[in-house]
């Protein structure tokens, strides 16, 4: 019986370590491609202020084990912070574009899975815990517009046409996805088994709301930490930017990076985010620059910390 179960699953392994050799060459190719926007990169840490680089450095290893904690939140099963954090971190690394054998349920599911949680239970942990960090984020950016209405009148006001087109373009674009995958065969199976998570989840928050409040807690504070990087690579180029700007600039870059296929939105969230500074004020250089160094920040500094990541977790059987 052993000897078949190990048949049954060479080919799958094999499959996998190929998916892991090419998810590292592409990573480093994307790296390669992408100079120029390194090099802009290096060129504005280069000439910043090193000790508000160093805090938002520091700001960014402060925030990664919490969504290891809001994991444990969202299940009954005790997960192992430290290990989930790593996870985390090797999320950051290969694990933004190797999908591991696993297709794009992420790095995290799979080492959930690895911890004995079900697949079914793992993608709504994930799922939920996103749903929970965009559902605040939304709701801090009414309150923002509706206690800033200058914002909201100059976003108005610079928006051209064109841009406007865009975001729509990304909207219907982001709609035909979802209603595609709605119908592709495996999808459907797979939403039809985890509806019977999503309702032990309800269940199980109902009856700890203290861990629905911790959620959003850390939800927040992980914001809050996102947009103090904004504002501290802000202020090591020598621009001050409120913390209004920054979470209007910084869920502007979210959002473009989230619709568009590339690796960690890699070219998106810069996009988005110095397009919205410049129509909240700031030159197109200024913007850039921002943006870059808040990239470096949060997208390369983790980069060879996650691999090693990625690879400690693989050779513990973790992932």
């Amino acid at each position: 019986m052993k000897h078949i179960i190990g048949k049954e699953h060479h080919p799958h392994l094999k499959k996998r370590a190929l998916l892991e050799v090419f998810g590292l060459l592409a990573l480093v190719i994307f790296s390669i491609t992408q100079w120029e926007i390194i090099d802009q990169a290096l060129f504005a840490i280069a000439s910043s202020n090193v000790y508000y680089l160093l805090g938002a450095m520091a700001l960014y290893w402060a925030l990664v084990p919490l969504t290891a904690v809001s994991y444990r939140l969202l299940s009954d099963k005790k997960i192992s912070i430290s290990t989930a954090a790593l996870a985390q971190l090797a999320g950051s690394g290969p694990g933004r574009i190797i999908p591991g054998g696993l297709g794009h349920i992420g790095v995290s599911v799979m080492h959930l899975r690895k911890i004995g949680i079900s697949t079914q239970k793992a993608i709504i942990i994930t799922v939920a815990n996103n749903i929970i960090g965009l559902s605040l984020n939304i709701l801090l950016l009414v309150m923002l517009f509706i206690a800033n209405p200058s914002i909201h009148d100059l976003l108005l006001e610079k928006l051209s046409t064109g841009s406007l087109i865009f975001v729509a373009l990304l909207i219907i674009g982001l709609i035909t996805l979802s209603q595609w995958l709605m119908h592709v065969r495996s999808t459907r199976q797979t939403i039809l088994k985890v509806n019977k998570q999503w309702k032990k989840l309800f269940s199980y928050l109902s009856k700890n709301p203290q861990n629905l409040l911790g959620l959003y807690c850390i939800a927040f504070i992980i914001i809050a930490g996102n947009v103090s990087i904004l504002l501290l690579s802000a202020r090591s180029l020598d621009l001050h930017l409120s913390f209004v700007n920054g979470l209007v600039a910084l869920s502007a870059g979210v959002f473009v990076g989230g619709i568009l296929p590339t690796p960690g939105g890699l070219g998106g969230v810069e996009a988005g985010t110095a397009s919205m500074l410049v129509l909240l004020g700031f030159s197109g250089a200024e913007s850039a620059s921002v943006a870059l160094l808040f990239r470096t920040i949060t997208y390369l500094q983790p980069l060879l910390p996650g691999t090693l990541a990625y690879l400690y977790l693989r050779e513990k059987k973790l992932l």
